[in-house]
């Protein structure tokens, strides 16, 4: 793609599209599923965008592996986390919990 912004926004709405479908998957899918399909697929996306930056691949593969990493992010280690982290304690402290997490984050 010549465009950079075209880029950009193309890697955006791949964002929200997984984000919705993360959204879905949550109340129906175990967290540690898909966290280890998260994990599994952004390693071989980002196995995949080396071997793009190596000259193995052209550059709407590289595209290609990007989108494909944000959606496995999108699916489990993006939101997940953030979830844990604010069921794990009583309802007067989450605010607190979740600014530590942020901070250690």
């Amino acid at each position: 793609i010549d465009s950079p912004l075209l880029g950009t926004t193309i890697v955006g709405g791949v964002n929200v599209l997984a984000t919705y479908v993360a959204l879905l998957l949550m109340e129906n899918t175990n967290r540690r599923t898909l966290i280890l399909w998260s994990a599994g697929g952004m390693l071989i996306s980002s196995i995949a965008l080396v071997l793009c930056l190596l000259g193995w691949f052209n550059k709407m593969a590289s595209l290609f592996f990007v989108m494909t990493f944000v959606s496995f992010f999108e699916i489990g280690l993006g939101p997940i986390p953030w979830l844990i982290v604010a069921e794990m304690f009583e309802a007067k402290y989450v605010a607190t919990a979740m600014s530590v997490s942020c901070q250690l984050n």
